[in-house]
C-alpha cells in the first residue's frame, strides 16, 4: 500500500512538472529579453577621469558647474546602512558668475538602449536633506536634488524632496516634484515615456539620464544628496506568440505523456503485485512443508 502512495505521489509530482515547463514555454515563446539601458546602475566600480582629476562611477561622465569659490563633489558613502553615490555643492559666494552651482552624474543613452529606457519603469533609493525651493511667481527652480533627463531640446526633472507632489511645466521643462521625506532613505519609481506623451514631446533619439544636485545664488551653503540601488526594469520584447491550436497541441502532447506514465505505473503496479503474491504462496508452500 505505501509503494502505491508512493508511486501515486510521484505521478502527480511529475504530471505538475511538465506541465509547468510547457506552462513556462508557452509564457516565454517569443519574449526577448535585452540588456539594461544604464550600465553599472549601482555604482559598484569607479574610476579616475584624468581630464577632471576625479574619482568617477564608471561609465557615467560627470559634469561640474561651478564658480572659482565653489567647492564641488561625486563620492561614494555609507549613509544609513547603505553604500550611496553621494553628491554635494558648497557654494559660499553670492557675486560669482555663475547662477547655478551644480553636479551631474550623467550616462547618455541611445539605440536600442533608448528604446528599452522608454518602455521601462525606473526606480531608485534616494537620501534628500534638504527642502525644495523655488519662485512662488514664476515657479522657476532656485535648488534641486533629483533625476534629470535632458536630451537637448527638452528637460524632464524628478525632484525629491518634502514638498507635497505637483507638477510644474515650464517652456522646455518640466518638473515633477515628488514628496519624500527628508534625511531617510526612501524609493520612488518614474517613468519617462509617460511624461514626453504627457507633454505631447516626441520620443528624442537620445537622452542623458543624469543624477541631480544644485543651487543658485540666492541659497548659500552645503547642499548635499544620496542616491542608491538605481534599477530599470526592462519588459521583454514579445517577438512571436504560439497561436491557440499550437497551445493546445503543448497541452495536449503534455496529456498523452501523462496518459503513458500512468499506464506504465500501473503495469508496474500489477507485476509487483503478482510478484508478492506469487513469493507469498511460495513461502506458505515451504512453511507447510
Amino acid at each position: 500500500m505505501r509503494q502505491k502512495t508512493r508511486a501515486i505521489i510521484a505521478l502527480a509530482v511529475i504530471s505538475i512538472g511538465i506541465f509547468a515547463t510547457s506552462g513556462a514555454f508557452v509564457f516565454y515563446y517569443g519574449q526577448v529579453f535585452q540588456t539594461p539601458p544604464i550600465l553599472n546602475a549601482d555604482m559598484q566600480y569607479w574610476t579616475i577621469d584624468p581630464t577632471k582629476n576625479l574619482t568617477t562611477p564608471y561609465l557615467w561622465t560627470i559634469d561640474l558647474i561651478q564658480g572659482p569659490t565653489d567647492n564641488e563633489s561625486v563620492f561614494q558613502a555609507a549613509v544609513a546602512g547603505r553604500v550611496a553615490l553621494g553628491l554635494r555643492v558648497i557654494r559660499t559666494n553670492a557675486n560669482n558668475s555663475q547662477i547655478w552651482s551644480t553636479v551631474h552624474v550623467r550616462q547618455d543613452v541611445h539605440g536600442q538602449a533608448l528604446e528599452s529606457i522608454f518602455r521601462s519603469n525606473i526606480s531608485v533609493d534616494v537620501f534628500p536633506t534638504f527642502q525644495y525651493l523655488y519662485n512662488p511667481n514664476t515657479k522657476n527652480p532656485e535648488n534641486a536634488f533629483g533625476i534629470e533627463i535632458n536630451d537637448g531640446t527638452n528637460l524632464v526633472w524628478f525632484i525629491f524632496a518634502s514638498e507635497p507632489n505637483q507638477t510644474v511645466q515650464l517652456p522646455h521643462h518640466r518638473i515633477i516634484l515628488m514628496q519624500t521625506p527628508l534625511n531617510v532613505w526612501s524609493m520612488r519609481t518614474m517613468n519617462i515615456s509617460s511624461e514626453y506623451i504627457a507633454e505631447g514631446w516626441k520620443k528624442p533619439v537620445s537622452i542623458s539620464f543624469t543624477f541631480l544636485i544644485g543651487t543658485t545664488w540666492l541659497h548659500l551653503g552645503n547642499w548635499v544628496g544620496y542616491f542608491s540601488n538605481l534599477s530599470v526594469t526592462v519588459p521583454p520584447i514579445q517577438l512571436q506568440r504560439l497561436s491557440t491550436s499550437q497551445t493546445l497541441t503543448v497541452f495536449s502532447v503534455d496529456m498523452l505523456a501523462i496518459i503513458f506514465l500512468a499506464g506504465v505505473v500501473t503495469i508496474y503496479e500489477k507485476r509487483t503485485a503478482t510478484d508478492e503474491n506469487q513469493r507469498k504462496r511460495g513461502q506458505m508452500r515451504t512453511d507447510g512443508r
